[in-house]
């Protein structure tokens, strides 16, 4: 979601001013009104449900390494790397504590469920792989990404697990589920992947500008808001590294893959790199809710999706032409055809 990244990361710096988070205090969902969060929350996760589309996915679901692989990439590789990365950042003082619980939070998070798929197919990659694992990442986020936190954090998570999975299972699950089953009315996934496809972006785009609007403004009336600018510089260049590394061993991992096709690597390096917005900033604040650092921990995610962003769209043409580069693979030779009848030896 190309739109709601610039418009979350304009709303996460405005906000960050005193002026801009008063004139923003009269919005609805930046009001404070928790009850109406939720339903924002709910209806951001049943968009996304009616947007995925399943049927076209079968196929792709026969290719289990190319899956497996890009699946190990969004959850494996990145939570081990910050899992060793950031208590090592924050010792050093290069960032704080909380931005670093942060940092772990975005490397646990599912892949995108737009802009990843739409880089794919730009790319010449292989988009209907690209679908199955932005599909599969986003279900199984909503329940292995909290337990990872949760894992990680420990006693300093404020997190309860069971709570957090019972939210999650009304607020997120059953949302996405029901969505994926509205598709199934005759009509509906032809109007979603037509018609009604820029307005519910729209529309989606509103409610995650809601929930960043208040975050931040939650975050000016406590010192969790109190976010230094040098740290913030820090956290940047930290976010830019973890993007190199992340990329860049996808793409020398899946080109040592000798079964992958170039398309194979381009779908894996996009949907294995990305980290959802759409679906990240609703889980993070649905599972910290009330917890006085949720602006630190979503600080990470909202400036790192521009910049995937923008990194994306810049190797996009790159990428095509390494696609269409691609030397043809032989043919096997074609079996012989052995005469076993009607045939006479010559005399």
């Amino acid at each position: 979601m190309t739109g709601a990244a610039a418009a979350a990361a304009a709303a996460a710096w405005t906000l960050a001013s005193r002026g801009a988070a008063s004139a923003a205090s009269d919005g609805v969902l930046a009001s404070g009104a928790g009850g109406l969060e939720k339903y924002a929350i709910a209806a951001l996760f049943f968009i996304a449900g009616v947007g995925l589309p399943v049927g076209i996915l079968k196929d792709a679901a026969g290719d289990v390494p190319l899956n497996a692989f890009t699946q190990s990439f969004v959850f494996v590789f990145p939570v081990a790397l910050a899992a060793v990365a950031v208590p090592e950042l924050v010792s050093s003082g290069w960032v704080d504590p909380r931005t670093g619980n942060g940092l772990f939070i975005l490397a646990a998070l599912p892949t995108t469920v737009g802009s990843g798929v739409a880089f794919t197919r730009s790319a010449d990659g292989n988009f209907s792989a690209a679908l199955l694992n932005s599909l599969a990442s986003n279900l199984a986020g909503i329940f292995l990404t909290p337990a990872l936190i949760h894992a990680y954090l420990g006693a300093d998570s404020s997190v309860n697990a069971i709570d957090a999975a019972s939210k999650l299972l009304l607020e997120a699950f059953v949302p996405v589920v029901l969505g994926m089953s509205t598709r199934l009315i005759p009509g509906v996934a032809e109007r979603a992947d037509g018609s009604l496809k820029e307005p519910t972006k729209r529309l989606s785009d509103v409610i995650l500008i809601g929930i960043v609007a208040k975050a931040f403004l939650t975050a000016e009336q406590s010192e969790a808001g109190s976010l230094d600018l040098t740290f913030t510089a820090h956290l940047l260049s930290v976010l830019m590294a973890f993007m190199v590394v992340h990329k860049g061993a996808i793409f020398l991992a899946a080109s040592s893959v000798p079964t992958f096709r170039r398309r194979d690597v381009v779908s894996a390096l996009y949907m294995g790199s990305h980290k959802t917005l759409a679906f990240g900033l609703p889980l993070i604040t649905t599972t910290f809710e009330g917890d006085p650092n949720l602006p630190a921990y979503l600080l990470p995610l909202v400036l790192y999706h521009p910049m995937q962003i923008l990194v994306s769209s810049l190797l996009v043409p790159a990428l095509r032409r390494y696609v269409d580069d691609e030397p043809r693979r032989p043919h096997p030779p074609a079996p012989a055809i052995h005469r076993t009848s009607g045939s006479r030896t010559p005399k």
